[in-house]
């Protein structure tokens, strides 16, 4: 499967964090780094674009619900975007849904956060 990684990116105020690779305890440790260090520089918008992360695991989803309520309780917003089918039917069955939207392009995520209609 190879190594996982999160490259981020910055479009206005918004931080773009494209992963890479099968999310489980340590790929979602690396994303929950990210948005930590992100969040230490003043960034209180959040994408994460999963285009290519086709698997999640459990202990990634609880660790995403962990990063979910840090940015909140930082008065920020997290939104996912690019889900594989697999990945929407474990966001919307664990509940992930009801606390981050999630929409089908990134860009339609930026001009959410960005504050346009989606």
């Amino acid at each position: 499967m190879g190594r996982f990684r999160v490259e981020v990116r910055f479009r206005e105020d918004v931080a773009i964090l494209q992963t890479h690779g099968y999310i489980n305890n340590l790929g979602g440790e690396k994303i929950e780094e990210r948005c930590e260090a992100v969040l230490r520089e003043g960034y209180r918008k959040f994408i994460i674009n999963l285009r290519h992360s086709a698997i999640i695991n459990s202990i990634g989803v609880s660790i995403l619900i962990g990063v979910i309520d840090r940015v909140q309780r930082a008065r920020g917003l997290v939104c996912f975007s690019d889900l594989t089918v697999p990945t929407a039917e474990v966001f919307d069955l664990m509940g992930l849904t009801r606390h981050a939207p999630v929409f089908p392009t990134e860009e339609e995520a930026v001009r959410h956060a960005l504050g346009g209609t989606a």
